[in-house]
C-alpha cells in the first residue's frame, strides 16, 4: 500500500482548480492526523471489548493500518501546506488540544460512538469527491492521487466502526444521534474555520481578493446543488436503525444481495423451505409442511422467501400474520400466537406477529428486509411483535437459583440485552420487551420460557402518506437509501 505524499509547491497552491476546492480539501487535511488518532484510539479500546477470535478483530487490525498510513500521509502534506505560508502548524495543535479535551470527557463508548459518525461522515464525503471532477479534479497530480486513494479507503472501511458500534458499543439512539450531529458539527465548524484562515492568509498575501474568493465559492455552490442536496439525504440516512447502516458483514453485501431473489412464498417452495427449516430447528421446533401450507394459504403476502437463483435453495424465510391486541395478550404460547385464525387482527389491527424468522445466510435476512420494508409501508402495518427464546437462561439460573426469570431477561450489558438471541432481535430493531412467559415454547436452554418482543417498522408512523404512495415509489426509496448508507 502506498503511503502518500507532499503538496507541490508555491506554483501549485490552488492545485484543484479554484481557491475553495482546494481550500476545501486542504482544510479537511488539518483535521486528519489528530481525528484519525482519536478513531484508532476509539477502535483499539473497543476491541479489547470483543470475544478472542471474534472475526472482527482481523478487520479493526486492516482499519487500524490504513488509518496510519492515512496520518503519516496527510502529516506530510500539512507540513508543505505551512511552508507554503499557512497557519497550519497552529490549527493542528488547537484540533489536537481539541480531540485531547473529547477523549477525557466520553466513555469508551461514547468515542467509539463518535468515531462510527465521524468514519460515516468523512465516507458520505468520500463518496461525493470520487463522483466525477465536481469536488475532486482527477489528473496526475500528487494531491489528486493522495485524495483518491484516501478516499476510496474510506468509503471501503467505514463500515468496520459501525460494526463495531453494533457489537459491544451501544449508547442508545437517543445518545448516538447527538454524538452524530456532535461529529457533523465539528467537521462543518473546523473545515469552515480552516477555509476562512486559507483565505485570509492568501488576501493578506495579495494571492486573491474579496471578489475572486466569493466567486469561487459560489460556483461550486451553484454547481454542485444537486449533489449537496443529496449529501443532505445521505446525511439523514445515519437516523435508520444500527442493523440498516451495520449489517453482520459488508464483504460483497451489495452483490450478494443482488443475486439473492426474494418474493412472496407459493405452496411450491415448501420443500425446499423444509430442508431450510430442518437445517435451522430441531424436530421438534421446525414447522411442518402442513403449517407452512396453511400460513401461506391464509396470508400469502406476509410469507416471504429468499432464494439462490443458480441453485433454488432456500437461503432464508420469513412468516408473518395478522395479530390484535386482545390475541396477544390472551396467548399463554407461542402456538396460541402463530396459531392461523380466519379472524387474524380483525380489520383495524396494524400489528403483525413474527411466526418464523429461518435463515442460513444473513444476506438473505437483509434481502427479506429490504424486500418487506416498503411493502408494509405501503400496507400500513406498525409493530411486529415476535416470541424469542432466552437460550442463556439455564446456565445463568444454575448460579443464580433464587433469583426471577425477569432479572436475567431485563439484564443489559455492553448497552444491550444480556441475552445472545435477545440481543440479536435487539439489534434487529425489536427493543421493547413486552411480556416474559413460562411454559411458552419447549426449549431446554430457555427453561420453556419465552419473551415476547416489539418492534416499530421504520416510517410507519407516517402510514398516512404511504398510504397514497406507489410501491414503486417507496422501492425506489429503500435503494435509495441503502445506497446512501
Amino acid at each position: 500500500m502506498q503511503t502518500v505524499m507532499v503538496v507541490p509547491g508555491e506554483s501549485e497552491r490552488f492545485w484543484n482548480q479554484t481557491p475553495f476546492r482546494s481550500y476545501l480539501f486542504n482544510a479537511f487535511s488539518l483535521l486528519l492526523p489528530s481525528g484519525e488518532q482519536f478513531v484508532i484510539r476509539a477502535m483499539e479500546d473497543a476491541a479489547t471489548h470483543l470475544p478472542e477470535g471474534a472475526p472482527l478483530q482481523d478487520e479493526v487490525a486492516q482499519f487500524v493500518r490504513e488509518e496510519r498510513a492515512h496520518q503519516r500521509a496527510h502529516r506530510l502534506y500539512n507540513a508543505q501546506l505551512a511552508a507554503q505560508g499557512y497557519n497550519a502548524i497552529a490549527l493542528e495543535a488547537r484540533i489536537e488540544r481539541a480531540v485531547q479535551g473529547l477523549e477525557h470527557a466520553l466513555s469508551w463508548r461514547e468515542r467509539l460512538a463518535l468515531a462510527a459518525a465521524l468514519e460515516y461522515l468523512t465516507a458520505l464525503v468520500s463518496r461525493h469527491a470520487l463522483r466525477g471532477e465536481g469536488w475532486l479534479v482527477h489528473n496526475a497530480s500528487r494531491q489528486s492521487s493522495l485524495w483518491r486513494w484516501h478516499c476510496e479507503e474510506e468509503v471501503a472501511h467505514h463500515g468496520v466502526a459501525l460494526r463495531m458500534l453494533c457489537e459491544v458499543g451501544r449508547v442508545g439512539y437517543g445518545r448516538r444521534m447527538a454524538l452524530y450531529v456532535l461529529a457533523s458539527l465539528i467537521l462543518l465548524g473546523d473545515v469552515a474555520r480552516h477555509t476562512w484562515d486559507f483565505f485570509q492568509t492568501d488576501r493578506a498575501q495579495g494571492r486573491l481578493g474579496w471578489l475572486g474568493g466569493a466567486r469561487s465559492v459560489a460556483g461550486f455552490v451553484l454547481r454542485q446543488a444537486v449533489g449537496l442536496a443529496r449529501m443532505a439525504v445521505g446525511w439523514l440516512g445515519y437516523g435508520l436503525p444500527m442493523h440498516r447502516l451495520a449489517p453482520a458483514s459488508q464483504v460483497g453485501r451489495n452483490a450478494e444481495k443482488a443475486r439473492i431473489e426474494v418474493r412472496p412464498l407459493q405452496a411450491c417452495d415448501i420443500p425446499r423451505l423444509l430442508v431450510l427449516e430442518h437445517k435451522k430447528w430441531s424436530d421438534g421446533q421446525a414447522a411442518d409442511a402442513d403449517a407452512m401450507a396453511q400460513r401461506i394459504a391464509a396470508h400469502p403476502q406476509l410469507c416471504m422467501g429468499a432464494f439462490c437463483p443458480r441453485t433454488g435453495e432456500a437461503l432464508a424465510s420469513l412468516f408473518l400474520k395478522p395479530i390484535s391486541a386482545v390475541q396477544l395478550q390472551s396467548a399463554r404460547t407461542w402456538a396460541d400466537c402463530a396459531k392461523i385464525c380466519s379472524h387474524d387482527g380483525g380489520q383495524t389491527s396494524r400489528d403483525l406477529f413474527g411466526i418464523s424468522l429461518s435463515s442460513i445466510s444473513p444476506q438473505g435476512v437483509e434481502a427479506i428486509f429490504a424486500f418487506f420494508w416498503p411493502r408494509a409501508l405501503k400496507a400500513g402495518w406498525r409493530q411486529i411483535y415476535l416470541g424469542s427464546p432466552v437460550p442463556g437462561l439455564a446456565r445463568w439460573r444454575r448460579g443464580e437459583p433464587d433469583a426471577p426469570v425477569e432479572s436475567y431477561v431485563y439484564a443489559m450489558r455492553r448497552g444491550g440485552p444480556q441475552d445472545p438471541q435477545l440481543r440479536y432481535y435487539w439489534q434487529k430493531g425489536f427493543k421493547t420487551i413486552v411480556a416474559c412467559k413460562a411454559g411458552y415454547f419447549p426449549h431446554a436452554a430457555s427453561l420453556d420460557y419465552g419473551v415476547v418482543v416489539r418492534g416499530r417498522i421504520p416510517l410507519s408512523f407516517l402510514a398516512p402518506l404511504w398510504r397514497h404512495v406507489p410501491l414503486s415509489w417507496l422501492r425506489g426509496m429503500e435503494r435509495c437509501l441503502a445506497r446512501g448508507l
